[in-house]
């Protein structure tokens, strides 16, 4: 037997297939329910003629046994012909089985052979196409041995079933076409949100990415996957404008050193091949942009692989923060000996944070390496790390070349330099703090910073510490 999904076309769009199995569904319940409908009233008649045969079988031989019926059998028939009803034959048989008399309306007497029996018995039988109810009871009275028949004809009963079955089939084609109008419409409320979302998707393809499903104001499940297809349009949208801008930006970057290394190799090929001094200086200066553009690559390839991280902050041993800084410090110290570098570590050695070393170690050099390279004549670097308000600070301050107020928004985009005061002669591609910022959302950090142009710079990264993080001794 075929599964009903076999019936359904797989080539069919899920319109269809939502009517067509709604359809069967109101369909199948409402069949179900007449059918059970259908074989309860029967059930029930043929119980009611059942009780209704035995009561006049009860009152028949009754009346035979309280009476002397054999002395006057004309009255005993008027009487019991009172008693009969329409489709009804009342029957008394002798022990030869032939008839003492009969009583029908509407019950032919040959339909039924009459029948002597020596105890009850209740059978159905269908002569000439009716169904016939026969109960057959032994009396014996005054000396006479027989039985009483009652033959009930159940063509009234017939009727009503046919009737019944009649009226099944009927509601049962109007609820076909209503069953497919109510999946139809079903169908229709159900596809409302998918139906918007592929409008939406193909005015996304025509128009861009700045068209949005317009979400209704109940809330199910519908409305949550239309707010969910929106924030994944955002996303999306926002990482296109960032890889645009990145690929913008990586163009503008490349350009100059390759134009650069172009020009030099240009002025060898004319004349630096017969000029010492000519050929020395352009491959000085081929080999200074061919060092920036291994370090743009490199900055480049570490942005990419921080802002596809998925570390799990959950699994992460815990380090030891002040440990890693002192070393980091020293380290600046020394190969920077022309710097003053005044660090305030203010957290106990025990002091612990789920963060990979290797990380905390890039955030903490692209900070001094900046703070450095922008110090100017001032070369005073001040550090300071605490624990309080359940966030561990630490905050690095040159007195440097500054940031206008009105550029700090924007120093931690990529390839941002600020025109005056991060110019290329400072050197840099633009991406440390980039890259710092990033490494800092794998861990809930943030990174704030101040300045006044043309005297300090202070930048701070924070992060939010757990209940249970040790305290500062």
């Amino acid at each position: 037997m075929r599964k009903l999904k076999d019936l359904i076309p797989k080539n069919i769009n899920i319109k269809w297939k939502l009517t067509l199995w709604a359809a069967f569904l109101m369909l199948f319940l409402f069949f179900s329910y007449n059918i059970l409908q259908y074989f309860v009233i029967q059930n029930w008649v043929v119980n009611k003629e059942k009780q209704t045969i035995h009561k006049k079988m009860e009152e028949v031989t009754a009346y035979i046994q309280d009476s002397s019926f054999l002395g006057s059998v004309s009255d005993s028939e008027q009487y019991l012909d009172v008693l009969n009803e329409k489709y009804q034959l009342i029957r008394i048989v002798k022990e030869n089985n032939s008839p003492l008399f009969t009583i029908s309306d509407e019950v032919p007497q040959s339909w039924v052979a009459p029948k002597y029996v020596t105890k009850e018995e209740l059978v159905e039988i269908s002569p000439k196409g009716d169904r016939l109810l026969i109960y057959r009871r032994p009396i014996e009275v005054n000396g006479f041995k027989g039985t009483v028949e009652i033959v009930r004809n159940l063509e009234n009963f017939d009727s009503l079933i046919s009737q019944i079955f009649m009226l099944v089939i009927v509601t049962g084609l109007v609820a076909m076409i209503l069953s497919l109008l109510g999946g139809r419409l079903i169908s229709f409320q159900l596809l409302k949100p998918i139906n918007s979302m592929i409008r939406t998707m193909k005015r996304i393809k025509e128009n861009g990415l700045e068209e949005r499903v317009q979400i209704n104001k109940q809330r199910d499940e519908m409305t949550e996957l239309g707010i969910m297809f929106n924030e994944l349009m955002d996303n999306l949208e926002k990482s296109f404008q960032q890889q645009q801008q990145f690929v913008e930006d990586a163009s503008h970057e490349l350009k100059t050193p390759l134009s650069i290394i172009h020009g030099h190799l240009s002025l060898i090929n004319r004349w630096g091949k017969d000029s010492p001094t000519v050929l020395e200086r352009s491959i000085h200066l081929s080999l200074n942009e061919t060092n920036r553009l291994i370090y743009l690559v490199s900055e480049l390839l570490t942005l990419s692989r921080a802002e596809e991280s998925t570390t799990n902050t959950n699994s992460l041993e815990e380090v030891k923060i002040k440990e890693i800084l002192v070393d980091i410090v020293e380290n600046f110290k020394t190969i920077n000996n022309d710097f003053e570098i005044f660090s305030t570590i203010d957290i106990s050695s025990d002091f612990t944070l789920k963060i990979l070393k290797s990380h905390l170690e890039q955030i903490m050099i692209i900070l001094l390496d900046n703070a450095i390279k922008y110090s100017a004549n001032k070369k005073v670097i001040q550090i300071y790390v605490r624990n309080a308000d359940k966030q561990l600070t630490i905050e690095v301050k040159d007195y440097g070349v500054g940031i206008p107020k009105e550029e700090l928004p924007f120093v931690s985009n990529r390839f941002y330099r600020v025109d005056k005061a991060r110019s290329r002669k400072y050197g840099g591609n633009g991406l440390g703090l980039s890259i710092a910022k990033r490494l800092l959302d794998i861990y809930q950090g943030t990174i704030e910073m101040d300045s006044v142009y043309g005297k300090w710079t202070k930048v701070q990264i924070i992060f939010a510490l757990e209940e249970d993080v040790q305290k500062v001794r």
